[in-house]
């Protein structure tokens, strides 16, 4: 008994080709069982506008066509049986982090879906495309004015690698025509498209106002649906996991000769583990100097994902110190080092079109608990006086470069 199943063409709006695993959907004991087999038949909603998202970001934006997707999953008319998400991104930028673009793109669409709709997360498969030169030349086919734009489309068709299609196409016109490719049409190929699949009973009416204004249907067969030629490369998340770094210097500690290094690490989406660390075994002048070795390491929790928007922060610090700041006294501590706690509020953003730049701003407020031992401020000046304190203000603050990258890591098979 063979299973009747149709399929819209896989292509989102204006012919956007839809990562899809239709296989997912046939394995499911409903379709398969004998019971149903002659009686159903799988639609796939992949005509649903693309979500845009803005240069390097995959923030959701609120906007009609996302609506429009959302109310569309909440339809009772059919059963969801799988949602197909798959992110892509502009050339602009490495190969590399566009890959990754795409796919934090489809994640963060899927987690907005999830949360609007209730939907549980094994409903959908998300991957990415990558950089989309498909459909940069399906544009310029569009845009016969655009300035040399048969010459991009043969680098295009020319070339399989996507560094040297940049390299080529930023060459012509002395880069001109690469800007006008990033003003004007590279704003399309950064988004998320997908594409829904639902099971309806065969008897069922259903066209609806929806329906109507698609093409005609196209049947497949199993083995149609299942062809590797319409599925692009994609990252699966569930054979690796992304884990972002950063190295970091704060910038207000290099002003005043202080050297510094830190690292961030991030293995999740929300959290992250920031460690700056800070060496200056050197005096600034005869009566000046901020000697110190400390370290404070902090836990961050980030509203969107990690390294990138608002955080809050809860750090310690650990510093041996030796500071002289006015003619009066140099204070040091006596082998006994500060410490203390605090937590912060901080805010990141990526510089310029690179992925990879980023800037930090952060202040933070605790406590420090320190001994001293204070000496005259001259040469060979005898102590006077050795004391403690506990202090409380102002524990972080930063305005801090870092370069960041991510790093993926396969997960082990259980």
């Amino acid at each position: 008994m063979s299973i009747s199943l149709w399929a819209w063409q896989l292509y989102a709006q204006q012919d956007l080709h839809i990562c899809i695993h239709p296989w997912a959907v046939l394995r499911d004991s409903v379709l398969c069982s004998q019971k149903h087999a002659d009686r159903t038949i799988i639609i796939v909603d992949s005509l649903i506008p693309p979500i845009l998202f803005d240069v390097n970001k995959s923030d959701i934006r609120i906007t009609p066509q996302l609506t429009e997707a959302i109310n569309l999953i909440q339809d009772k008319k059919g059963v969801l049986a799988r949602i197909s998400i798959v992110g892509s991104a502009s050339p602009d930028g490495s190969s590399k982090w566009n890959q990754e673009l795409g796919l934090n793109r489809a994640e963060a669409l899927t987690r907005y879906i999830v949360q609007k709709t209730e939907l549980d997360s094994s409903m959908f498969h998300v991957c990415s495309r990558g950089e989309d030169w498909e459909f940069l030349g399906e544009i310029l086919d569009e845009r016969k004015d655009f300035p040399n734009g048969e010459h991009i489309q043969s680098i295009i068709l020319e070339e399989t690698d996507n560094e040297v299609r940049k390299r080529k196409i930023q060459e012509l016109d002395g880069g001109q025509t690469w800007h006008l490719l990033i003003e004007e049409l590279f704003p399309q190929l950064r988004n998320a498209r997908l594409a829904i699949v639902s099971v309806y009973p065969k008897f069922e009416p259903i066209a609806s106002e929806y329906t109507l204004k698609r093409p005609p249907m196209i049947p497949l067969n199993q083995y149609d649906l299942m062809s590797p030629k319409l599925l692009p490369p994609t990252i699966d998340k569930s054979q690796s996991s992304k884990w972002k770094i950063a190295i970091k210097t704060n910038l207000l500690f290099d002003a005043v000769l202080v050297a510094n290094l830190g690292v961030e690490i991030s293995p999740w989406t929300h959290w992250s583990l920031d460690i700056p660390v800070w060496y200056s075994p050197y005096n600034i002048s005869s009566t000046r100097n901020i000697r110190l070795l400390a370290v404070q390491p902090e836990i961050r929790w980030w509203s969107k994902e990690a390294m990138n928007g608002h955080f809050v922060g809860l750090h310690t610090h650990v510093a041996g110190f030796n500071i002289a700041l006015n003619d009066y006294a140099r204070y040091q501590d006596p082998n006994h080092a500060l410490w203390g706690l605090g937590v912060s509020y901080g805010y990141a953003m990526t510089l310029g079109k690179s992925a990879h730049w980023g800037l930090e701003f952060t202040l933070g407020a605790g406590f420090a608990q320190y001994h001293y031992d204070a000496y005259r401020n001259e040469s060979n000046g005898p102590k006077f006086r050795s004391g403690s304190d506990c202090y409380w203000g102002i524990t972080r603050a930063g305005v801090t470069l870092s370069y960041r990258w991510t790093l993926l890591r396969k997960n082990r098979k259980h």
